[in-house]
């Protein structure tokens, strides 16, 4: 009898074998399930050429099996270590017994999951949220040893790619959950928002008023800076006055040095009294009045891009905005000036 683990063993090493539906090839193989869980598969024939079948140790039809199988065969060493209940040598790194999580132990069922793993559901004393954060710092322990070496073989590497996707699913679990419990939030804060909306109008009605009083603050104003203006020159003439009295005062005048002193006072009172005062409208607590506000209008993108860009360290905002625009371009097929594409490899 040939050997009839033959073409098992070629795609063991990586080589094309012909694979027929009918007639699966001996050996040993994995298949994934609805779960996601990789089960072990073995395949053979007897003396007279009956083919035989086993899943998880359990006797099938091969047709149940094959040929999906077949895209996955096993080595005989990695299928008897599952069988041993050792998971398969690409499972992500499992953690110490002595570690097992709340109201989910450890067991060999399945290919080596996380021990600390919890669904979303679990009635335990622990919330879900706890209990992935919890699942969370046993993969980041983990990770932290294996992290401080490097890799330096396939399988290495292959526990890496199932780990990522571990841990990806914990995200998505999260994710899920965290959206599920905060959705009712979301909701009434939704709920809150419209019922409140209306003050919005409120706002509006405000800036209306203020708007439409605008034009008589600005006669007021208008009219206060006349009146400081005018009281302004009467105190320049007093000045003068006073001083021209002082001179006089000086060449022996007495009754133009008892004018010079009256005269200044007045001065120094009108000079108080040409200061600009602020003008409104309301009272105590209820007051509107002008003020200053800056509006900015670019008259002249190009130069002012020139200026910021000219800085020795440029605004980063400037830089993630200009970088955001590049992207997008870059996307579209346009390279803009100004940047260097470079093209890596990353694990993803």
């Amino acid at each position: 009898m040939s050997d009839q683990y033959s073409a098992w063993r070629a795609a063991l090493a990586g080589e094309p074998v012909a694979i027929h539906d009918a007639e699966p090839n001996s050996g040993f193989y994995r298949v994934k399930r609805k779960s996601g869980e990789l089960h072990p598969v073995a395949i053979w024939r007897d003396e007279v050429g009956t083919v035989f079948a086993q899943l998880n140790g359990e006797a099938i039809e091969s047709s149940s099996v094959w040929p999906w199988a077949a895209k996955k065969p096993v080595t005989y060493e990695a299928y008897q270590a599952f069988m041993d209940g050792k998971g398969w040598p690409d499972d992500a790194p499992a953690l110490p017994a002595d570690k097992p999580a709340p109201d989910a132990p450890a067991t060999a069922d399945g290919p080596a999951e996380n021990p600390r793993a919890i669904s979303c559901d679990n009635s335990g004393d622990l919330d879900a949220a706890e209990a992935m954060r919890l699942e969370l710092l046993g993969e980041k322990e983990l990770a932290d040893k294996f992290l401080s070496k490097p890799i330096e073989a396939q399988e290495a590497a292959d526990q890496v790619a199932v780990w990522s996707k571990r841990i990806g699913d914990l995200k998505n679990r999260a994710d899920k959950a965290f959206q599920a419990e905060k959705a009712p939030h979301l909701e009434a804060g939704r709920l809150v928002d419209e019922k409140w909306r209306w003050r919005q109008d409120a706002e509006t009605l405000v800036r209306r008023l203020k708007s439409h009083i605008t034009p008589w603050l600005e006669k007021l104003r208008a009219e206060e800076q006349e009146r400081a203006r005018k009281a302004a020159e009467e105190a320049r003439r007093q000045q003068e006055e006073a001083t021209r009295l002082a001179a006089a005062a000086q060449a022996g005048d007495e009754a133009a040095a008892a004018q010079a002193e009256e005269v200044q006072a007045r001065a120094i009172e009108t000079t108080k009294a040409a200061e600009v005062q602020r003008t409104g409208a309301g009272r105590t607590g209820a007051k509107v009045s002008l003020r200053t506000v800056t509006d900015i209008v670019i008259t002249d993108l190009p130069a002012l891009a020139a200026f910021y860009a000219g800085m020795n360290d440029a605004p980063a905002d400037l830089k993630e905005v200009l970088l955001k625009l590049a992207r997008r371009n870059i996307s579209a097929g346009v390279t803009p000036p100004g940047v260097t594409v470079t093209t890596k490899q990353v694990a993803a």
